[in-house]
């Protein structure tokens, strides 16, 4: 049977062949503007902010428009990119980044407790590293598992997710795409005298959790300095479902974040950025946590980050590149994972692993090079590099394991002190890339970007013991490995609103110090390991009309040396997992995204996916997708009338094509949620001034329901936690006042 991509490919150069006809009529018209901006999400150089990304320059309770905000994230124009901007953030005020990502199309929520959990991106979860997160356009790497948990809503200002393979401009781990958190930033003038000229403070409730949160902000600049600080906190008890309390999904955390940044000119700005976050939290189900209580509680206590950044963007009129832009980063981290598991009649063991950093350092430089040919169009030219180093020592572990008897007493107690039993390892990455968009003709835009990538793997030894375990170590302990990638695509004009899009991109992602060398009781490593690598074609039309816009993506994907975890003999044991190169998969889709201002005040939403993945190395589904999904959002909200009312369905179909050896069948459903907003100033009085008042309802008919996403452990039967069920009937509420 011809596959999604094969068909969306095909469609592609029918309909390019089509259109040559008339393009050709259009070819002496003047050439569309080429965007040279940084696409980054750096505020502007003169530090003024933007009214589409600028929260507080536009009302947060008004139409939210026919198209979305424009992403700031480095990317090809055939690339398929969504943004969830600060507007549509308040009007759903969302409890966690979750579910802030929930909202995107091709993203399914894969919950793990309260505020923790991953996503699955076409098709693969953020967990195995196939779909990286990125903040303010640098590569956050360090916790796979954990890292959506350190961002309150409340202190970003957009979420931008690339959909499709972007390791041309990223390199490793974006095989199914990317996240990109934009964090909020100063956006005063920085003209004039120094002053405050802002700030702010929100308080908000969940009812599912007896959830609290609170957000609380100040910002001032002049003489060209620009200047905010925020500091969030999250309270949640375990939360309700239709069932019961999905126990041990409580959690609390406090965030902080400092921003000076200085223009020395209108068109160049340096900023230092500096974030602390600290969080106490529970696995009541999914990745590391199934099958939950009363057989394994898993928490974080304390998950713990420390970020720095210092960005520099600047604009120039003359030279070769007119815009130029560089950051550094160091991020540190810090996690203690507590485990109570009982799943043993006749045993109770107690865990402590300490997770010692990585400590990670690393930076991105870019230049735009804008150019014209008189007879053969124009273009623009970006060239760019990253590079990181991961430093990685051995985690500590303790334990405390009781035996028991028949009757459930304790007859036996052996307790291991804090030892270190994976040796330290890096890993260095330096990726160099390309990018070329070329206008040849008014109704044509060519793409093409090259990348190439360097790694380096290194690990020590100790404490190993004398073993075959250690020979192997001895003989890897420093991998070097190339991987180069390449993507090409079309834009085909076929009228002033309809766009015909094609792209075709390679990916790969490199195995990390942890999958080449970890080694546990059961585990032992694989320095051998080979990057997995992936193909993606992509072909679509997008409408972008003054009162509505939509696009319509089918793909195929085909990626090989997927790394699994396969049961091996190793001194003549059974008993052992090894990383190994022995799976290749392909994925099948199609992305739906639409916005209809329909009146001033009506305003209809939309978007749908349909997956489908298959491991063509076993002939099995691939596990976790869900596949299909659909959300319609409906808004009314009058132009200068003070206030929103909206409703939002998101539904899926029920999964039964399922890998029988990894997961359950899942119901299909559909969830209403209702949402409003109201200007207190406008609509009481004025005394009030920017006050804002969100009132929602979400899960209306507290449905019983499971995300295809979430993970599993087959092992034990289904519960309220395995899989975990997502949240029952959640009334929320959040006052915010500016100033």
């Amino acid at each position: 049977m011809e596959s999604v991509g094969h068909k969306a490919s095909r469609s592609v150069s029918s309909l390019i062949m089509a259109a040559a006809c008339a393009c050709a009529a259009q070819a002496q018209e003047v050439l569309p503007t080429i965007d040279i901006s940084s696409e980054n999400a750096a505020p502007p150089a003169s530090g003024t902010g933007s009214p589409q990304r600028d929260g507080s320059r536009r009302s947060s309770v008004g139409p939210i428009g026919a198209r979305q905000a424009e992403p700031g994230i480095l990317k090809q124009a055939t690339q398929n990119v969504s943004v969830i901007d600060r507007q549509q953030i308040e009007l759903t005020n969302p409890t966690s980044l979750l579910d802030v990502l929930g909202q995107a199309p091709g993203v399914s929520i894969a919950r793990s407790g309260g505020i923790g959990g991953q996503i699955y991106l076409r098709g693969f979860s953020s967990n195995s590293m196939r779909s990286p997160l990125y903040i303010d356009g640098n590569r956050l790497r360090g916790r796979n598992t954990l890292q959506l948990n350190y961002f309150a809503p409340e202190e970003i200002e957009q979420v931008e997710v690339i959909r499709g393979p972007a390791s041309v401009l990223y390199g490793s781990d974006a095989l199914t795409g990317l996240v990109n958190v934009v964090m909020r930033q100063p956006q005063a003038d920085s003209s004039g005298p120094f002053r405050f000229t802002g700030g702010g403070a929100s308080f908000g409730f969940g009812s599912a959790a007896t959830a609290l949160s609170t957000y609380e902000w100040v910002e001032g600049a002049g003489e060209g300095f620009s200047v905010r600080g925020g500091v969030s906190a999250r309270k949640g008890v375990s939360y309700e479902t239709p069932q019961g309390v999905a126990r041990n999904s409580d959690y609390r955390s406090l965030g902080g974040s400092f921003t000076l940044g200085y223009a020395p000119t209108p068109d160049q700005r340096i900023s230092a950025t500096f974030r602390g976050y600290t969080e106490t939290d529970g696995r009541a189900g999914g990745v590391g946590g199934a099958p939950g209580y009363p057989f394994l509680n898993v928490r974080q206590s304390p998950n713990e980050l420390l970020m720095g950044r210092i960005d520099y963007s600047g604009d120039f009129a003359a030279g070769l590149f007119k815009h130029v832009e560089a950051s550094a980063y160091v991020n540190y981290f810090d996690t203690h994972v507590l485990t109570f598991n009982a799943s043993n009649a006749r045993q109770r063991s107690f865990g402590d692993n300490y997770v010692v950093g990585p400590l990670v350092v690393g930076g991105r430089a870019l230049g735009v090079m804008p150019w014209n040919i008189e007879g053969w169009g124009s273009g623009v030219t970006k060239i760019g590099g990253d590079a990181f180093h991961e430093a990685r020592p051995g985690s500590q572990s303790s334990s405390l394991v009781a035996a028991l008897n028949a009757a459930g007493r304790i007859t036996a107690i052996k307790y291991t002190l804090p030892n270190q039993t994976v040796p330290d390892s890096t890993q260095t990455n330096g990726g160099v890339f390309a990018l070329h968009e070329w206008t040849p003709i008014a109704p044509l835009t060519l793409s093409a970007g090259g990348r190439l990538d360097y790694f380096n793997t290194q690990t020590k030894t100790w404490p190993l013991a004398s073993t075959a375990l250690l020979a192997s170590y001895q003989a890897n302990s420093n991998v070097d490995r190339l991987a180069p990638t390449g993507s090409m695509g079309a834009i085909l004009r076929l009228t002033p609103d309809l766009d015909l899009v094609g792209n075709v991109a390679t990916s790969f992602r490199q195995p990390t110090n942890s999958e080449l060398f970890n080694s546990t009781a059961t585990t032992i490593p694989n320095p051998d390991l080979k990057p997995e690598t992936g193909l993606t074609y992509e072909g679509g039309l997008r409408f972008h009309g003054a009162d509505a816009t939509a696009s319509i993506t089918g793909f195929h994907s085909i990626y090989h040396n997927l790394i699994l975890a396969k049961q091996v003999t190793y001194l003549g044991l059974s008993t052992y997992t090894q990383n190994q190169n022995v799976g290749s998969a392909e994925v099948d889709g199609i992305e739906v995204e639409e916005r209809w201002q329909a009146t001033p005040s009506l305003n209809i939403s939309g978007n749908l996916t349909y997956l489908r993945g298959t491991n063509i190395s076993t002939q099995t589904p691939l596990p976790y997708i869900a596949p299909l999904r659909a959300r319609v959002g409906l808004q009314f909200a009058p132009p200068g009338g003070g206030y929103s009312l909206m409703g939002v369905v998101n539904a899926a179909a029920g999964k039964t094509r399922i890998d029988t050896s990894s997961e359950y069948k899942t119901s299909g459903y559909a969830i209403l949620n209702l949402y409003s907003s109201f200007q207190l100033g406008a609509l009481i009085a004025p005394e009030l001034g920017d006050t804002t008042l969100s009132l929602g309802l979400e899960n209306v008919f507290n449905t019983r329901y499971v995300d295809a996403a979430t993970f599993a452990n087959v092992s034990f039967g289904r519960s309220l936690t395995n899989p975990l069920l997502e949240p029952g009937r959640n009334f929320t509420a959040r006052l915010s006042y500016r100033f």
